[in-house]
Parts: structure tokens; sequence; C-alpha cells
């Protein structure tokens, strides 16, 4: 009976204590506060991603409008613009800039004029040089009405990955009408 009693004074002084609830506390919620930290950390890089490499694709695609003369000089200048752009993200190991002129002559059936790349890791989306242009419906050319596209393609990978696992291809499409009129042969 003693010894009853004597379990039964130290619960009620245990139950009374409250030095050690914060550090309970703590252990219970870390678990939960680190899943969100590294959550955060893996959706913020793809958002940091997506801005960077849409922002890469406008662009691409808005410098090479910008020419009255297109040549592959100018364009091979314009891709050296990507890289910076698209930093932090690797654009050189792990991704694809392609630029394609576009052009209608018939109203029925757009063409690739011409195309450029500057990688090889990916392949045009829409078609290759003086093939069909495979636009998704996404705009209808009217004849003699032409188009430059710029492709963006790359392999994302999680800063983490906790939230989002292994690699992912990502695809940024960015579609103008060149500014000094048609999309013509390269120079």
């Amino acid at each position: 009976m003693r010894l009853l009693c004597h379990l039964r004074n130290r619960l009620r002084a245990l139950h009374r204590c409250r030095r050690a609830m914060a550090a309970v506390e703590m252990a219970l919620m870390a678990p939960v506060l680190i899943a969100l930290l590294l959550g955060t950390l893996d959706l913020g890089w793809r958002i940091l991603a997506s801005y960077k490499l849409e922002r890469a694709a406008a662009t691409l695609a808005d410098l090479s409008a910008r020419s009255r003369d297109l040549s592959s000089a100018d364009l091979e200048d314009i891709f050296e613009a990507v890289a910076p752009i698209a930093r932090p993200f690797d654009m050189e190991n792990d991704g694809t800039a392609i630029l394609s002129g576009v052009r209608d002559d018939t109203g029925s059936q757009p063409t690739i004029v011409w195309q450029r790349s500057n990688g090889s890791g990916f392949g045009s989306r829409i078609g290759s040089e003086g093939g069909i242009a495979d636009l998704d419906g996404v705009l209808d050319l009217d004849p003699g009405e032409s188009v430059i596209v710029a492709e963006v393609f790359f392999r994302f990978r999680p800063l983490v990955g906790f939230v989002l696992q292994g690699p992912q291809d990502l695809y940024f499409r960015w579609i103008v009408r060149p500014r000094s009129g048609a999309v013509t042969e390269l120079q």
C-alpha cells in the first residue's frame, strides 16, 4: 500500500511539472517544420525555374523578331542570351533552346522555313526545318503570315527532392510575329 501511495504522489508531482513541456512540444513539431521547410525549398526552386525559363523563351522570341534580316550569326548571338537569363539553371548542360521561323504561304499548312538550336538534348515539338509546323491549334495563320517560335527545354532537378521527385523535363514556348515583315530564309 505504501508503494502505491508513493507512486501516486510521484505521478501527481510529474503531472504538475511543466519544465520539459517545451522540449516535448518541439520534438513533436520538429518533423512537421522540417517537412514544411524542405517542401518550400523544392516548390520555390521549381517556381523559380519556370519563371527563368519562360523569360528565356520570351527573350529569344523577342530578340529574333526585332531583326529584319536574320542570319545564322545573329541567331548565335541571340542564343548567347539564354544562359545569363536562365541562371542559376545550367542551360548549357541541362537545356536546349530552339528558334523556328514559320510561314504559311498557302493558308492551309504553315511550314518551318528555318530552325536553329543551341543544344542537342531535345527536339522541337513543332516539327523540323522544311516540314509542316504543328502549332497545336494555338494559332492559325492566314496566307502570307509568319511567326517566330521559341522553345526552351530543360531537365529540372529538384533542389532537395522531398516534395518533387526525380528529374522533370520542362517545356516553354513563346510565339511572336516578326516586327518588320515576314519570316524569310536565313541570310
